[in-house]
Parts: structure tokens; C-alpha cells; sequence
């Protein structure tokens, strides 16, 4: 009995032991979400007297340097930029040249700090420092927002250039003063300024040289000198200026049968011409935008080998020019060849209702030349792309009624599939309204815009003294609406121009959305006061 107990206690010794060797995978505790530490720096920062070429700052945890060359920003900037390595928590900046005497230094990391492990970014992180014996303290701080839809612009150099003679043109000629950069929300913040006034200018850089000499870099600046100030925060406009120098920036055959030339400008002093003879059989329809800036030729295909063009201007005779072009595309072919080729017709129904009166019209994607049908259709526009179907419609008529294919065909040859028509004629009561009593800043003129919920305009109106602003049969949905202050009442919005040393007009967006319903008028019942 006695030595079956001991058999029994050694296997529950056996089991017990066997349970406890199992092997438990560790739960890894929580996620680490705190960013990096600095813990030492050589020489500290906010140091004085500073002669040396290093600086070292040593973190409480392994890091990584993420893209330093663009993030990690020194100010006032420097001719050559200096070698920033890494050595597992150590980071260290040494210096090229000689850094000037009496002068407070930033170091700004942007987001270039970040944790080994996990990725945490020790954002925004700034050290300073001086080669004098006193540390400039006072700050600068704004935001910047493109003019004409006020969004933050990100990854934007703002600039500060001191007080000198020919203040507003120094970054024509020269780098600045001091530098930092835009962050996501387009906010930017400089530290370790003097008490001295600044140009405040900001650069979308295309050429990474700090001098605005591109047409097409982005700017934004103040018209007047500014102090540091802890308790202000500054808003810059940002735009592009318009490059008056008229240039023909693209002719070529982009399709069979389409000619396209565009030009940087509205072009309403040139011609485009051919002194060719034309083809029996060949048929052109030339269209212009709405800018008129772009002409498109649509023509015949396969009837001429090629065409020579002339592009005359009295005014600019460099743009005279002439041009020979093959009219055998030779492009890449649309993978769906049959689809591409078809003419796409649409129509100004609203939610399959034609809006009070007005008339059913059909827009054509090319110019039309020919219609086989017994219905009755007027062209309504210079170019064949819009026609009016006359069916004597009346109020309470519903109409259902198929359009067969091949019915319509273009300048190039091409023809609409079949479709469908099924609308009646709507009423007052299906759509909604939005009217406003405007008020305008004195002596200027103000457009009106109505915006859908993409910010597609689709309605304005100009106003020059209070004035009720109606937007009328707005199909149920959220828009808004916002006014330019028209300072050269050219009709739309203008962009600044930094040369001349005038802003981008104002756009003011109105407080609120407005969700117009069916059959309801919105009407506000306080006056909207621009200013």
C-alpha cells in the first residue's frame, strides 16, 4: 500500500511539473506611444558663446533620422549645409563654415526625429543656441492659406528678411534672414528672433535656391514690415502670379481628327490659319474654350496626309510661326477602340425633370454636322455641341421617348449609341432657393458665387451697392456661397502679383452651408456685410 502512494505522488509530480514547462507566449504589455526624450545636449541648449563646429544631442531611446536634408532646418540659413549623422542615440550636426559672430541659431527638426521601435515622431523639436553672449528669445508665428479656397498649404518656406533699403524686392536678389516651414495645417512658428521689423515672405522654392525666380513658384506675403510678437498670429495668401509673356505652349495631334493648341494666355489677338487646300470631303469645326486659350481643330480623318498651320499675332510676332502636322495619328490606340469612339451626347435634365422654363437641350462631346431624324432639332451655339429639340413641351406633359443609335454624327465621324429619354416637366416645388441681402464693402464691386458641395462654382452674380442675391430652381442638396471683392472689376477672381506689390483679391466664404430643400426658400434675415 505504502509504495502505491509513492506511485501515485510521483506522477502528480510528474503532471504538475510537465504544466508548468508549457511554454506561454508574453502578452508584450501596451503599445509605446511616447516619442523620443532629449536627455543631454553638447553644449545645451539655449547656450552663449558657441565657437565650436558640433553640436550633439543625445535621446532616452534609439531613433531614426527621417528625410533630415528636407525636415531638419537652420536659421538664418546657411551657405553649405552641414553633416547631420546619427549614432544610435546620438545625434550630431557639424558645421562647414564659419557661423556669424553675435547671432542666435535655430534648429528645427520638423518630424525628422522618430523612435526606433515604433515610429513616434518627436515633432517640432527646435534647438538654439549663440555665438554671442545673448540669445535672441522673441517669436513670430502665422499660418498660410491659398487665396482663392483658403486651405492650408503645406511644406511652403516662410522667409524673414530685416529692414534694409529695397525692402520688398530682397527676395528677388538675396536668401534670407532667417527660414522655417509650413506644417500640415499650413502654420508655421520662428523662434530666436531679434527685436528688429521683417518682410515676411513665403516660397513654394521649385528650385531649391530661396530666391523667387520661377513664374510658377507659389508666394504669399505681407504688404507691410512686421515685430515679433508672442501675442499675434499673421495670415498669408498664398498664389501664383500670372505670367503675362504670351507663349504657345502645346500644338500637336493629340487623336484622330483633333488638332489642339494651347496658349498660356487668352489669345484674342492671334490667328490660327491654314493656307492649305482643303480636300473635297474634308470637313473642320475649330473650337475655342471658354478662356479662350485652348482651340481645338476637329476635322475628317483619313481624307488629308497633312495640313500646314499658321499662328499669326500683329502684337507678339516671336508667336509667328508656321507648322506642318502628319494627320495620320499614330498615338496609342484606346483600349476599348469601340467605346472611344463614340459620340457622347448629355442633356440639362435635373433628376430626369426639365426645370422650369426652360427647353430640353442636348450637349454633343464634339462638333455636330449631320442629324438623321424626323424630330426637329435647332443648333444653339457657334459650334454644333449644343442643339434644342423643339417638341412644343408644356407643363404637364411627361414624355418617354427612345433615341436610336447613329443619329447624330460628329465632324470626325463618330455617332451616339441609343438612349432613352424619360422626363416630364418639373415644378416650382421641386426645387429649393437661396436669397441673400448683400451688402458690399463701399465703392467695390463683389461677385456672388454659388458653390456645390466639390466647390465647383455654378452661379454668380455681380453686385455693387446692397442687393438682394437670388439663386434660383437649386436642386435639393448643401451648397455655399462666398464673395470676391472685384478690386480691378474684371469680372472674377484676380491673383496677386508680388513685382507690382498687390494681394490676390479677397475671397469671403459666407458663415454657413446652406441645405436647400424642396419647395423652401432659404432667406436669412440679416443683411451679409462684407468686409
Amino acid at each position: 500500500m505504502k509504495g502505491k502512494i509513492i506511485s501515485i505522488l510521483l506522477i502528480l509530480v510528474a503532471l504538475l511539473l510537465t504544466r508548468c514547462a508549457n511554454v506561454v507566449a508574453p502578452t508584450g504589455g501596451e503599445k509605446d506611444t511616447t516619442p523620443p526624450k532629449v536627455t543631454e545636449a553638447h553644449p545645451a541648449n539655449h547656450s552663449t558663446g558657441f565657437d565650436g563646429r558640433k553640436i550633439q544631442i543625445t535621446f532616452d531611446e534609439y531613433i531614426t533620422l527621417n528625410n533630415a536634408s528636407q525636415q531638419v532646418l537652420i536659421s538664418p540659413p546657411l551657405a553649405t549645409k552641414p553633416d547631420i549623422k546619427l549614432s544610435g542615440k546620438t545625434v550630431s550636426i557639424k558645421f562647414k563654415e564659419e557661423l556669424k559672430p553675435n547671432t542666435t541659431y535655430t534648429i528645427h527638426f520638423g518630424e525628422a526625429i522618430k523612435d526606433f521601435h515604433e515610429g513616434n515622431v518627436f515633432k517640432d523639436y527646435t534647438y538654439s543656441f549663440s555665438t554671442g553672449d545673448y540669445l535672441d528669445t522673441l517669436s513670430l508665428k502665422g499660418k498660410v492659406l491659398n487665396a482663392d479656397d483658403k486651405k492650408p498649404v503645406a511644406d511652403l518656406f516662410v522667409t524673414l528678411y530685416a529692414d534694409t533699403d529695397s525692402l520688398l524686392f530682397q527676395p528677388l536678389k538675396r536668401t534670407p534672414d532667417f527660414i522655417t516651414k509650413t506644417d500640415k495645417e499650413g502654420a508655421f512658428h520662428f523662434y530666436g528672433l531679434p527685436d528688429k521689423k521683417f518682410l515676411v515672405f513665403a516660397l513654394g522654392d521649385m528650385n531649391s535656391n530661396l530666391f523667387f525666380d520661377q513664374p510658377n513658384e507659389k508666394v504669399a506675403f505681407i504688404d507691410t514690415l512686421v515685430a515679433p510678437s508672442d501675442s499675434l498670429s499673421f495670415t498669408l495668401y498664398a498664389f501664383t502670379e500670372i505670367d503675362t509673356t504670351q507663349m504657345l505652349l502645346e500644338s500637336k495631334l493629340v487623336e484622330e481628327g483633333l488638332l489642339r493648341f494651347v496658349f498660356r494666355r487668352p489669345a484674342d489677338s492671334i490667328s490660327v490659319t491654314t493656307s492649305d487646300r482643303l480636300a473635297d470631303g474634308f470637313k473642320m469645326v475649330e473650337v475655342w474654350s471658354k478662356q479662350r486659350d485652348t482651340l481645338c481643330w476637329y476635322f475628317t480623318p483619313g481624307v488629308m496626309d497633312s495640313l500646314r498651320v499658321d499662328i499669326h499675332s500683329d502684337i507678339d510676332t516671336l508667336l509667328n510661326k508656321r507648322i506642318r502636322f502628319d494627320l495620320h495619328y499614330k498615338g496609342a490606340k484606346p483600349r476599348n477602340e469601340r467605346t472611344a469612339h463614340v459620340l457622347k451626347v448629355s442633356n440639362n435634365l435635373k433628376k430626369n425633370k426639365l426645370p422650369p422654363g426652360e427647353e430640353l437641350l442636348l450637349h454633343f462631346s464634339e462638333p455636330v454636322v449631320e442629324i438623321h431624324d424626323t424630330l426637329h432639332y435647332e443648333q444653339t451655339d457657334a459650334y454644333g455641341m449644343e442643339y434644342r429639340l423643339d417638341m412644343g413641351i408644356n407643363d404637364t406633359t411627361n414624355f418617354a421617348f427612345k433615341i436610336a443609335d447613329s443619329v447624330f454624327y460628329s465632324v470626325r465621324g463618330r455617332t451616339n449609341q441609343a438612349f432613352d429619354l424619360r422626363f416630364g416637366r418639373a415644378t416650382a416645388s421641386d426645387f429649393g432657393n437661396i436669397i441673400i441681402k448683400v451688402c458690399p464693402p463701399a465703392g467695390r464691386q463683389v461677385i456672388v458665387q454659388l458653390l456645390n458641395n466639390k466647390g465647383v462654382v455654378l452661379d454668380q452674380q455681380v453686385v455693387e451697392t446692397t442687393s438682394v442675391v437670388s439663386f434660383s430652381q437649386l436642386l435639393p442638396e448643401k451648397y455655399k456661397v462666398q464673395a470676391i471683392i472685384d478690386a480691378d472689376r474684371n469680372g472674377q477672381w484676380s491673383t496677386g502679383n508680388f513685382h507690382r506689390c498687390f494681394q490676390p483679391e479677397s475671397v469671403v466664404p459666407y458663415k454657413d452651408e446652406f441645405d436647400v430643400k424642396a419647395g423652401w426658400d432659404i432667406a436669412p434675415d440679416e443683411i451679409w456685410t462684407i468686409r
